[in-house]
C-alpha cells in the first residue's frame, strides 16, 4: 500500500464545478482550456479564467491538471508550445498530453511543468509506462483496459531502482467502447472528431440492420425489448474496489464527467471522499462494511448514470457492454443554497435557494451537506419569492426562493428531490 494517502481527482467543466468539487472532498481538478482538450463542447477556461481557477485552487491548498490531450497534428504544436509557457507561468500543477510530440513540445516550451500522459495514449504495459517515466512524465493515466493484477505488475516493475512514476486510473463514469478512447466513429459519420475533443457519441445510438435489396426495410437485430445497442457501455463504478487499487500502487482515482453537472460532481465526489476516508481509518474492516455500500451506492445511483460495471478491472472482458443508451437516476437537483440567515426570532433560518429543478410544499427534499457525511432531509413547510410573496411551486429553471429551516445550511449546499 501506499504510504501517502491517495488522490481524488475530480472533472471541472468550468468554475461552478470546480467549485463544488472542491467544496465537496477533492483533492485536485483537472480542466480543459480554449485548445487541446478533448472535452471541445465543455465550458472550459478561457486564459483569465484560467488564471483564476489556479488561483482559486492553490489557495485552498489543492491542485489543479490542465489537459492538453488532443491527438495533436503539425500545426498543432507552435501554439501548444505557446500554451504550456503560459500554464507554466500561471503555475499550472501540470498538464495531461496524449503523444509523443506534444510531449517534447511542453517539455522543451516549458521544462518547469509537469507532464501527466492520458489513457489517450494507450498506457497498457510496464515498459511503455517506464519509458514515459524516463523521458521525464510524472504520471500516468493508465488505460482502461487494464485489470488490477497487471497495474500492480507495472507500478512493481516501474517502482524498480527508486523510480516514482504516478499511476492514475479512472474509478468513476462512462466509458468508451473504442480502445481508450481512440475512436472514428463519430469522425466517419458526422465529422466531428472524438480524438479532437468533439465527439457526437454515435456509440450511443440504436442501430438496425439494412438489407442491400430492400433499403427502406430497417429490421432490428434481436437483443432485448428495448433495442440494440452495438456500441454502447455501462458506466464505471469501482468504489468497492478501492483498496485493491491502491494495493496495486495506484497514487490517484479518477472521476469522469467534465460535461456532466455540478450535482454529478458534488455526489460523486462526496461518495467517494467518504470511501477514501473510511477505508483509512479501517483498511481490514472496509470491504466488509455494507452498510458503507448500501449508503454510497443510494448516492451514486441518485445522479444520471448508466448500470454500473467495473469494466476490465476484474477480468471480465465485454463486462461493459450495455444493452440501452438511456440513462437513470433516483433523484432531480432540485437548488443549490445561495445564503442562509438567522431569523430575527433566532429560532430559525431563512435559506435562499436558487431553483434549478421542480418542487414544490409538502415535498421532502435533501440537503448534500459539504464537508460532513449526513444528508438532512426536510419538508418543505413555506416557499417565498424576490417579491416576498407566498407560492407553492418552484417551477421556473433558476427562480430565486425563500424557505425557513430550524438549521444551518451553508452556501454552495446542493438540494435534491428522491424520486
Amino acid at each position: 500500500m501506499n504510504n501517502k494517502k491517495v488522490e481524488l481527482l475530480a472533472p471541472a467543466g468550468n468554475m461552478v464545478k470546480l467549485e463544488t468539487a472542491f467544496r465537496y472532498g477533492a483533492d485536485a481538478v483537472y480542466v480543459g482550456g480554449d485548445f487541446f482538450s478533448l472535452r471541445a463542447n465543455a465550458d472550459n477556461f478561457n486564459d483569465d479564467e484560467m488564471k483564476k481557477a489556479i488561483e482559486y485552487t492553490h489557495s485552498l491548498g489543492k491542485k489543479i491538471y490542465v489537459t492538453m490531450n488532443i491527438i495533436s497534428r503539425n500545426d498543432d504544436l507552435e501554439k501548444m508550445a505557446e500554451y504550456a509557457r503560459h500554464l507554466s507561468e500561471i503555475k499550472a500543477d501540470g498538464v495531461i498530453v496524449a503523444d509523443l510530440g506534444a510531449f517534447y513540445t511542453v517539455k522543451e516550451a516549458a521544462p518547469d511543468l509537469k507532464i501527466h500522459i492520458s489513457t489517450q495514449a494507450n498506457n497498457l504495459n510496464w515498459r511503455t509506462c517506464k519509458a514515459w517515466s524516463q523521458a521525464g512524465a510524472v504520471r500516468v493515466n493508465l488505460a482502461r483496459e487494464l485489470s488490477i493484477p497487471e497495474i500492480k505488475d507495472i507500478h512493481e516493475k516501474c517502482s524498480i531502482d527508486g523510480n516514482d512514476l504516478e499511476l492514475e486510473v479512472f474509478v468513476h463514469g462512462a466509458m468508451c467502447m473504442s480502445f481508450s478512447g481512440r475512436c472514428m466513429l463519430s469522425d466517419y459519420l458526422t465529422n466531428r472528431s472524438s480524438n479532437r475533443g468533439d465527439c457526437a457519441q454515435p456509440c450511443r445510438w440504436n442501430y438496425k440492420v439494412v438489407e442491400e435489396t430492400r433499403p427502406n426495410e430497417y429490421m432490428p437485430i434481436t437483443e432485448n425489448e428495448r433495442g440494440t445497442f452495438l456500441f454502447n457501455s455501462k458506466d464505471l463504478c469501482m468504489i468497492e474496489y478501492i483498496p485493491d487499487l491502491i494495493d496495486a500502487g495506484v497514487c490517484s482515482l479518477k472521476i469522469e464527467g467534465r460535461m456532466k453537472s455540478e450535482f454529478y460532481t458534488a455526489v460523486t465526489v462526496r461518495a467517494y471522499r467518504i470511501a477514501i476516508d473510511e477505508y483509512y481509518k479501517d483498511p481490514l474492516g472496509y470491504k466488509n462494511n455494507s452498510e458503507l455500500f448500501d449508503d454510497l451506492m443510494r448516492e451514486l445511483c441518485s445522479v444520471s448514470h448508466r448500470d454500473y460495471s467495473t469494466g476490465f478491472y476484474l477480468g471480465l472482458k465485454g463486462e461493459q457492454v450495455y444493452s440501452s443508451s438511456s440513462y437513470m437516476r433516483d433523484s432531480d437537483y432540485v437548488a443549490i443554497v445561495q445564503n442562509c440567515e438567522m431569523d430575527n426570532n433566532q429560532n430559525s433560518y431563512n435559506v435562499t435557494l436558487s431553483q434549478r429543478g421542480v418542487f414544490e410544499v409538502g415535498d421532502n427534499i435533501e440537503f448534500i451537506f459539504p464537508g460532513i457525511n449526513n444528508i438532512v432531509q426536510y419538508k418543505v413547510n413555506d416557499m417565498i419569492n424576490e417579491k416576498g410573496e407566498n407560492f407553492t411551486r418552484a417551477a421556473h429553471a433558476k427562480m430565486i426562493i425563500k424557505i425557513t429551516t430550524d438549521f444551518i445550511v451553508p452556501s454552495g449546499t446542493l438540494v435534491r428531490k428522491m424520486k
